[in-house]
């Protein structure tokens, strides 16, 4: 292919048959296993949580068990995408399973996150993950509005902004406007996730309570449900903030200038921690690129998928080291776009980053 030819970055241009078979096919045996490790895991960081310890152990363990709950969400989500099983049935009810302890309505997260952010993937006023204000519709705001955004993209954002713009308006009860219209579609996602979560709450303080009578009910429910959903939630604004925020990667408000290539391909990142490698699905889901790039290749595939995409593209693929140097520098950059220049700026309007046309890695590699 050459460099004239128009990019798609659709399976076909860089995967063989060969090897999308390979990443793309699921497997039981690994989707078994991987379910089994993260649901003891999540178990028995739960009973660390509540159990006859000293209080430092129950905190710690409070602490894993929110990160727990991420890794569980992700099994979920690769399930509300079809791939996590060869089977449709056992990825729908596995799906639900994975998303109850952290309060997620699979049916609900799959219109939101699989149609609109897949569907459009930083096309704003579609995709609503994270998505950028623009400097006209930021410097137009009321002062408190600004504020609101100033937070928002500042470091107590990375806890709140999962919480307050995703899951609770939007993945536990279809009261959003995208989808109160077809309520009855989700009711019953609903009903299972608030019944279960109901319950969830009162196992954990039924327990707390045994094991720790002198407690309060106070007390447990915090370091029982309260404080691993806040570890979970900082995880999730914090992830899917650098899955899609960096100089290098660029957002559209027009449908002429939005292209799946420039989209999911330029602009989806993949982050390396090296450091954390022995984490697992945490760490292959910071692979973003790969998933976005084809979503229904299952976790447990996306570092080989991930290595075939980076062959292909080479530095067009927005790619580095995560480093706590690197999360400060985005977090400074990536502020407000402006779309009609098409840079990232901050929040006095100065560029931050380059220019689309200007993103020094644009050119890929050529193909053999």
């Amino acid at each position: 292919m050459s460099e004239s030819q128009v990019l798609t970055g659709r399976p076909y241009e860089w995967l063989s048959e060969e090897d999308r078979l390979s990443v793309e096919t699921p497997s039981w045996h690994k989707g078994a296993i991987i379910a089994v490790i993260h649901f003891a895991a999540y178990f028995g960081s739960l009973y660390g949580a509540l159990g006859p310890f000293p209080f430092f152990v129950n905190f710690a363990a409070s602490v894993v068990n929110g990160f727990c709950l991420g890794l569980l969400f992700i099994i979920g989500h690769d399930c509300v995408h079809k791939c996590y099983f060869p089977n449709l049935r056992a990825n729908q009810i596995m799906g639900r399973i994975t998303f109850l302890p952290s309060g997620h309505s699979a049916s609900l997260w799959e219109t939101g996150h699989n149609r609109f952010h897949h569907g459009k993937t930083n096309y704003k006023g579609v995709d609503y993950v994270w998505a950028p204000m623009s400097v006209t519709e930021y410097r137009a705001a009321s002062p408190f509005r600004r504020f609101l955004e100033r937070h928002n993209r500042g470091l107590l954002g990375q806890i709140f902004n999962y919480p307050i713009s995703i899951w609770i308006p939007k993945i536990i009860l279809p009261i959003a406007p995208e989808t109160r219209g077809q309520w009855r579609r989700y009711f019953w996602d609903s009903v299972f996730v608030v019944v279960g979560q109901a319950f969830i709450i009162t196992a954990i303080l039924t327990l707390g309570k045994m094991w720790h009578p002198e407690r309060s009910l106070l007390a447990i429910f915090v370091i029982g449900w309260f404080l691993p959903m806040l570890v979970w939630n900082f995880l999730a604004s914090f992830s899917f903030f650098l899955h899609h925020a960096h100089e290098d990667t660029h957002w559209f408000d027009k449908a002429e200038d939005w292209s799946f290539y420039n989209s999911c391909i330029e602009g989806t990142v993949h982050m390396e921690i090296k450091e954390l490698k022995w984490l697992g699905l945490y760490f292959n889901v910071m692979e973003h690129t790969a998933h976005h790039a084809m979503s229904t290749i299952p976790i447990y595939n996306l570092d080989r998928a991930s290595k075939l995409l980076k062959e292909r593209y080479g530095e067009a693929v927005t790619t580095y080291q995560f480093t706590l140097r690197d999360y400060w520098r985005i977090l400074a950059a990536c502020k407000l776009y402006d779309f009609e220049n098409r840079h990232w700026t901050d929040f006095e309007g100065r560029q931050t980053g380059p220019a689309l046309e200007n993103r020094k890695a644009n050119i890929p590699v050529a193909a053999e």
